[in-house]
């Protein structure tokens, strides 16, 4: 009796299907590992950079309070403001034109002719997190606003003898501030009343 001979699967000329379909799926994953790590790569830098906007956000910040002490130590009245600015005191043209210009001082100012964070109060310069250097240390210039008119009950120089209250005066700070990169710049305004 004859036994029937079976003959194996494997023998017959090789197809290379099997190799077609892991070389695609071999591409499909190298495609889904380049998306995600472009996506890592973006996300890296979104936070880099939201995070220097916030240290110059900061030291915006802190620039306006040094100003502030500035004005309330050094600043009497309008003395040492010029128009086009003088060491950083400024009068805006809008405000002694007799026709009122509607460009902002901030817009045209040189800013290496104001004043530097620190340099009228001695505070010590700002660095960023890990006291890494900022780009620039902050710079502001003050504005001499228009005296503010007296506050209801206190314009009563009726009759004689009477002197009227002393005004308030305002002062605009504006602040220009750089984080660790120099593109990295926040400006902040501020209007500070000195009594």
């Amino acid at each position: 009796m004859s036994r029937p001979v079976r003959t194996p699967l494997g023998n017959g000329p090789a197809q290379g299907f099997s190799l077609i379909a892991i070389l695609l799926m071999m591409v499909a994953l190298a495609m889904l590992a380049l998306g995600s790590m472009n996506s890592s790569i973006l996300q890296e830098r979104m936070v880099g950079n939201a995070r220097d906007r916030q240290v110059a956000l900061q030291a915006a910040e802190a620039a306006i309070r040094d100003a502030e002490i500035d004005i309330e130590l050094n600043l009497n009245a309008a003395v040492g403001f010029a128009v086009g600015c003088n060491n950083g005191l400024c009068i805006s043209p809008s405000d002694t034109a007799d026709s009122p210009l509607s460009k902002p001082l901030w817009q045209d100012i040189d800013w290496k002719t104001t004043r530097s964070y620190g340099s009228r109060t001695g505070a010590p310069a700002l660095l960023g997190p890990n006291n890494e250097a900022l780009s620039a240390q902050p710079r502001y210039f003050v504005e001499n606003l228009p005296v503010l008119p007296p506050m209801p009950g206190e314009s009563a120089a009726i009759g004689g003898g009477a002197t009227p209250a002393p005004r308030a005066r305002a002062y605009r700070i504006t602040v220009r501030a750089s984080g660790i990169r120099p593109t990295t710049v926040v400006m902040l305004q501020s209007v500070y009343v000195k009594q």
